[in-house]
């Protein structure tokens, strides 16, 4: 059987540190001291908005906002590795980059939603390694100092270490950065903290057909036995409204498979659903993309028809995502930092 999957689809201004040495005291007797006065680079840093917001989503726009008001230089028109390299490349002037960036939405198994190349394939450990492989992306060049440091701003990408190691690599030219992500969610504009960090936890249902918030909650309870949150309450509660408090909201994940087959005879006739989720069961592959993305079946609402010698399967589900604001723990009303280079709260590299 000839398969074909088609794509899953379910994320400062200009900062100059001058750093001017001190100049030693001039001694008249050393000539060289008179030449060779210290001096340290400057240093640049950039927050690249690697996205666009849809809907009602402000995910971008509240990014952009946050960078902006600590006075870094933002680009918001690269939506893909490949840009932002040639990005970096053109626009260096000879100073190394202190900080980049990245703000893109993502999460941990997926990977993220900016592009490979333009108009390229999702990045994702398969396809940024295919790239590096086929050489399709261009090379960094002698921009980066030595602690030159890279930040990506995606939920959960400090749980995927092995993409993190692959970009790592990427990104690395004269020195090699250190990467900073981290495991937890992260948001900007909140209510009552600008950019903060919060405990994500999912549940699902098949899209149009919830049933209820009461079993909703039952169904994290299942699934999150040891954590001290009001679910019920949290599914509810559609922002903070007070400091730490968990909050929800609902997004759609669609699956869109094309599957070929080479005689008319063996075109499966699915149906109903129960018929699609035996026939994934009976399938490896599919049943493998569903495991990866930690969604079961049944959480799916299922379509299928047949098209010549192929099959179309559809499949949407609602993910409802409650987040637990990460306070401190000696002060509940104060949240946890959202520094980089703390080891506790980010994933470094």
């Amino acid at each position: 059987m000839k398969t074909r999957t088609f794509k899953m689809t379910a994320f400062m201004g200009l900062v100059l540190t001058l750093v001017f040495a001190c100049s030693p005291k001039v001694n008249t007797d050393d000539l060289t001291a008179l030449n060779e006065s210290e001096a340290v680079a400057e240093k640049q840093a950039v927050v690249f908005i690697a996205g666009y917001d849809k809907g009602e989503s402000t995910y971008y726009k509240d990014a952009k906002k946050h960078f902006e008001g600590m006075h870094y230089q933002i680009v918001d028109d690269a939506f893909s590795l490949q840009e932002i390299i040639s990005w970096l490349n053109k626009n260096h002037n000879d100073q190394d980059y202190s900080e980049i960036h990245i703000v893109n939405k993502g999460n941990s198994k997926k990977g993220l939603s900016l592009e490979t190349t333009i108009h390229g394939e999702l990045l994702s450990e398969t396809s940024l390694l295919n790239c590096l492989k086929e050489s399709k992306l261009p090379k960094l060049e002698s921009v980066l100092a030595a602690d030159s440091k890279l930040v990506f701003h995606t939920s959960e990408l400090g749980k995927n270490k092995q993409l993190l190691q692959i970009l790592k690599q990427t990104f690395t030219a004269n020195h090699q950065p250190k990467v900073f992500a981290t495991p937890h969610a992260t948001l900007f504009n909140g209510q009552f903290q600008k950019h903060f960090l919060a405990n994500v936890f999912y549940g699902y249902y098949p899209t149009a057909q919830s049933p209820g918030n009461i079993d909703l909650s039952k169904q994290f309870i299942r699934k999150y036995p040891l954590e001290d949150i009001h679910w019920l309450n949290a599914i509810r509660t559609k922002e903070e409204g007070e400091p730490g408090e968990a909050f929800s909201y609902k997004f759609n994940i669609p699956v869109l498979w094309e599957i070929e087959f080479s005689d008319d005879e063996d075109v499966p006739s699915l149906t109903d659903a129960y018929e699609i989720m035996d026939w994934i069961d009976d399938n490896e592959e599919y049943s493998n993309i569903l495991k990866d993305m930690g969604i079961k079946k049944q959480y799916f609402r299922w379509r299928a028809y047949k098209s010549g010698q192929k099959v179309i399967i559809k499949g949407k589900t609602t993910a409802v995502c409650i987040l637990k604001p990460m306070m401190q723990r000696n002060n509940p009303l104060s949240y946890v930092r959202t520094e980089f280079d703390n080891q506790r709260y980010y994933t470094q590299l």
